[in-house]
C-alpha cells in the first residue's frame, strides 16, 4: 500500500469564493495548494515555483484557460493540467485541447481530489 505523499497543486480561479473552497478542500485532503485569481499571475507563478499539477477554473468560453493552458504546456509540458468547465458545449473550438483532464464543475466535489491523484500517479 502506498502512502499519499503531499503535491503542490496551483489552482487558478476568477471566482474567489470558489477559488478559495477549492484551495480548502484540496489542503484538507493533503494537497499543498497555493492559489491565483488572475490567469497571467498564476502563469508567473508556476514559472517561479515548484508545482506538480494545475487546475484552472475561468469563467467564460474557455478561451482565456485555453491561453493559460497553452502556456504552461509550453514552459513544462510534463505537469498535468486540470480545466473544469461548466459545460464542454458552449467552450470555443479547441480551448481544452492542452488539459490532460476535464471536469465539469458540477462533479468537482467528488472527482476533483480522486482525479489530481490518478493524473499525478501516472507523470
Amino acid at each position: 500500500m502506498t502512502t499519499f505523499r503531499s503535491k503542490a497543486v496551483l489552482c487558478i480561479g476568477s471566482d474567489f469564493v470558489n477559488l478559495n473552497l477549492r484551495c480548502s478542500f484540496l489542503e484538507r485532503h493533503g494537497w499543498h495548494v497555493m492559489s491565483s485569481g488572475k490567469g497571467h499571475d498564476g502563469v508567473f507563478r508556476f514559472s517561479r515555483e515548484h508545482v506538480d499539477a494545475v487546475v484552472i477554473d475561468l469563467d467564460g468560453d474557455g478561451s482565456e484557460a485555453a491561453l493559460i493552458a497553452a502556456e504552461l504546456k509550453r514552459r513544462r509540458a510534463n505537469v498535468p493540467v486540470i480545466m473544469l468547465v461548466r459545460d464542454e458545449g458552449v467552450l470555443v473550438p479547441g480551448a481544452t485541447a492542452q488539459a490532460d483532464a476535464i471536469l465539469l464543475k458540477s462533479d468537482e466535489a467528488k472527482l476533483l481530489h480522486k482525479t489530481l491523484k490518478n493524473i499525478l500517479h501516472a507523470v
